[in-house]
């Protein structure tokens, strides 16, 4: 679940943040009058990389690197708090509310709670520990002479 609330969150971000960098939605430039920018195209591309790029690699983290799910944990804790963040932020800056934002802050805390949720799961029924306890051996002639 965690997975695809991060790759639908991943996808909307990029595809606002391409719309805001194309001023698809002509958006007005007065309300950028308490940031850095002139024009849409500096926070579309910050959406993309800020919230966009992570949250798809924390979802291919949880599809592609199965073994060790403290990397999705970890993923989804660091995507969640940088939606909650960028909202905050965007609020402090702009000083405009539009409806979505509490919504993208739930999502938001969604994705920390479905993170938490996973870490306690994993520490109620932790993963049998692997049949070699050294998966990966030392080429060494001392550490083959130690294991005798």
């Amino acid at each position: 679940m965690l997975t695809v609330v991060e790759m639908l969150v991943a996808y909307q971000a990029i595809n606002g943040g391409l719309a805001l960098a194309d001023d698809q939605w002509q958006m007005p430039r007065e309300w950028l009058h308490n940031t850095p920018f002139d024009t849409w195209t500096g926070p579309g591309l910050v959406l993309i990389a800020a919230i966009g790029v992570p949250h798809a690699l924390a979802a291919l983290a949880v599809v592609l690197l199965p073994v060790d799910a403290r990397i999705g944990i970890l993923g989804g804790l660091l995507a969640g708090t940088s939606l909650v963040a960028w909202i905050g932020i965007q609020i402090a800056l702009l000083q405009i509310f539009f409806f979505l934002q509490p919504v993208i802050v739930v999502l938001g805390i969604v994705e920390i709670c479905l993170a938490v949720l996973w870490r306690r799961a994993l520490a109620r029924h932790p993963a049998p520990p692997p049949d070699d306890p050294f998966p990966t051996r030392p080429l060494s002639a001392a550490s083959n002479r130690d294991r005798k």
